[in-house]
């Protein structure tokens, strides 16, 4: 009895701890950053910085997310890419949604966004009980004139241009299909050309594409970085095993977090800045995640 009344109190002990971790890291987020190179950037793409956020899910730190907004600023980025679900796709979020897309919209004050789709976004806009909140969410994030222009990355591409160079910004909008649980649907290269178009491999990529599952295809498909969100780092992080659980549900996900290469190609895979449903995390600070080319 005794033996089973400790195992009992450690278990107990063990929660708490968790809760508490989770309650705090909630309330704070680190910059992570990378320095890519790949010879197909142009030498005035150099030194380029780009802020990627991801999976915000309302989360808000400050008052209207003030604390995020100087960080960023702080930062002053040469563009700004969003890996998809900033709002929660649920109607009892809607007010929430609406502080998201308004915070959305003052960031353009900073740099222009590229905003890439994420399960969350997709959902608003494809079921019908949804769709009058995610209108009214896209009008307020394009309603503003900003300095800057923000461009919706559904199956698009947009190449940036700068005193003669070019690189290309793709951003893949997977359907639903694509996000089933307990299941993984498969993605061809073929289906990525019918919907995003062929890839100029002459050119340097950049891919916003939420899922990061599919990451070998996105490499294949001619993406030279890929940015990725949707896993929450696995929310629980164990040191050696890295992440718990991702939202398909799948126990310790390859694809968790961090930086990945495949095939010449590059995926930076962010734990994101909030979380939704299940708030939990646990040796997984949230994070902004800084990139110079």
């Amino acid at each position: 009895m005794k033996v089973l009344l400790y195992i009992i109190i450690i278990l107990i002990i063990v929660i708490l701890i968790v809760i508490f971790e989770s309650l705090r890291e909630h309330k704070i987020f680190n910059v992570k950053t990378y320095r890519i190179t790949n010879d197909k950037i142009p030498d005035v793409f150099k030194n380029t910085k780009i802020v990627m956020l991801s999976d915000l899910h309302n989360a808000c730190y400050g008052t209207n997310n003030k604390l995020l907004y100087k960080k960023i600023e702080d930062l002053k980025p040469d563009l700004i890419i969003i890996a998809g679900d900033m709002p929660v796709s649920n109607s009892k979020n809607y007010e929430n949604n609406i502080k998201t897309a308004e915070f959305i919209s003052v960031l353009s004050d900073i740099a222009d966004i590229y905003y890439g789709v994420g399960n969350h976004e997709r959902r608003m806009r494809d079921r019908d009980y949804l769709k009058r909140d995610w209108d009214n969410y896209y009008n307020i994030i394009y309603k503003r004139n900003g300095i800057h222009k923000i461009y919706y990355m559904d199956n698009k591409k947009i190449s940036v241009l700068k005193d003669g160079g070019k690189i290309n910004i793709y951003g893949l909008d997977l359907d639903l299909s694509y996000y089933q649980h307990f299941s993984k649907k498969e993605l061809s290269e073929k289906h990525i050309d019918n919907i995003l178009g062929k890839a100029d491999k002459s050119d340097f990529n950049i891919m916003i594409a939420h899922n990061p599952e599919y990451f070998k295809c996105y490499a294949a498909w001619g993406a030279d970085l890929v940015l990725s969100g949707h896993v929450h780092g696995g929310m629980i992080r164990i040191p050696i095993f890295g992440g718990v659980v991702s939202p398909k549900p799948r126990l310790f996900p390859h694809y968790d977090y961090g930086k990945y290469q495949e095939a010449g190609s590059t995926m930076l895979l962010s734990n994101g800045l909030g979380s939704h449903s299940v708030k939990i995390r646990f040796n997984n600070v949230p994070e902004i995640v800084l990139i110079d080319l």
